[in-house]
């Protein structure tokens, strides 16, 4: 199996099925207008910004023999990143960010909730400390390469979701458990299917050797962070409650101004 044919065997059908169901769903249900007017722009915007953010690091992570892919099962490489990778992103935020779409419209309208600051500084701080710990990992552990180098890069922009909105995201946890399992479970089948065509290989030297179902453990946590990115967005995005929370910064950014005139 070429890089090329997994695309067109497991990527593009759900994104097919995703589209459909996101676009009925903003058709014919009733979603709250912060849904139909931010969902479809900030998804337009995530795919640009999962190559943006991504592509360098699976530069890295490609050079230093994380990842490796089977010979000829790719087109070419742009800085060491096969093409099929750049879909594969694309693909990935695209298929999670309709689903998250569908899932955030039936759910409909969030109930009022009472703002916690310091649930939103813990949240923040134990992402950042996340981040600190794959640096360590990175720095002084081979096996904890993958693992560290995935906190390291993807922690920091979750520390940012929950430093802005991680009461907000608590409270859509039921919407956001059923956006994610099967979208995890989805992309950890078709992961393995994957590695066992040998479309793509990781490497046992830069993980530690735990596997579920035979997909190393640090596989899971890269497609479960990541689509966590891309879920989280959309919830805060299209949460009325959060640009409540954006709008009334900006009075206060006023007044500072005048005092400081």
């Amino acid at each position: 199996m070429t890089y090329f044919e997994f695309l067109a065997l497991f990527l593009v059908p759900p994104l097919v099925i995703t589209a459909t169901l996101a676009v009925r769903a903003l058709r014919h249900r009733e979603p709250r207008t912060s849904l139909r007017r931010f969902g479809p722009p900030t998804l337009a915007l995530l795919i640009p910004m999962a190559w943006l953010w991504t592509a360098p690091w699976d530069s890295w992570i490609i050079q230093n023999g994380v990842w490796s892919y089977g010979e000829g099962r790719f087109v070419a490489a742009l800085f060491h990143v096969p093409y099929e990778e750049f879909v594969f992103m694309a693909a990935q935020a695209g298929v999670a960010g309709l689903w998250a779409i569908w899932n955030l419209a039936r759910a409909g309208e969030p109930p009022p909730r009472v703002p916690q600051l310091g649930r939103r500084v813990s949240f923040a701080v134990a992402w950042i400390a996340a981040a600190a710990a794959g640096l360590g990992l990175v720095l002084v552990d081979r096996h904890g390469t993958y693992l560290g180098a995935t906190l390291l890069w993807f922690a920091p922009p979750l520390a940012l979701q929950c430093a802005v909105g991680a009461d907000l995201l608590t409270s859509h946890r039921r919407t956001r458990v059923r956006m994610l399992i099967p979208l995890l479970a989805y992309l950890a089948v078709t992961d393995r299917i994957a590695i066992g065509a040998g479309v793509w290989h990781i490497s046992p030297a830069s993980t530690y050797g735990f596997a579920i179902l035979g997909l190393p453990f640090e596989e899971i946590v890269f497609f479960l962070i990541t689509s966590l990115l891309v879920t989280n967005t959309l919830v805060l995005t299209t949460d009325p409650a959060a640009h409540a929370r954006l709008q009334a910064l900006r009075p206060k950014r006023r007044a500072q101004q005048t005092i400081r005139a």
